[in-house]
């Protein structure tokens, strides 16, 4: 009775389920990506909890992925190579790390181009230099 309980109550939270990549999630604040994006200095610098859904991921070996809302997006890059995510990851993501406004060098597009094969971003992007990534399931 007490396990039935406890998966019913955990199929009622939308958020119940998560997948981790990275260090252990720290709690707190979660910021959407549409308002950092309205004003990053405002959340640039510091460690902080990013939301957003997931529009793209590096094919090559799942290093960063583009979070999105309400048509603003940051790219999220595993600080230091340090973990992975799956190359079909998709869905609503929460990422824990520092924001930065960073101008895009033809080096850094080019990388970007080889790994998915889009396009180049602009010449600045809000990136978030993060720990970790938990992948809402």
């Amino acid at each position: 009775m007490r396990k039935t309980l406890m998966i019913a109550l955990l199929a009622l939270s939308p958020a119940a389920f998560a997948t981790q990549y990275g260090e252990p999630m720290p709690a707190g604040d979660t910021i959407a990506i549409a308002d950092a994006a309205a004003n990053p200095e405002a959340h640039a610098g510091k460690a902080q909890r990013f939301t957003g859904r997931i529009t793209q991921v590096c094919q090559k070996k799942g290093c960063w992925v583009v979070l999105e809302q309400d048509g603003q997006s940051a790219r999220v890059m595993a600080k230091d190579h340090g973990f992975a995510v799956p190359k079909d990851a998709s869905g609503q993501a929460v990422a824990y790390g520092v924001l930065e406004a960073e101008p895009i060098t033809e080096e850094h597009a080019r990388h970007l181009v080889e790994d998915d094969g889009a396009q180049a971003p602009a010449e600045k992007e809000l990136r978030i230099v993060a720990t970790s990534i938990e992948i809402i399931d």
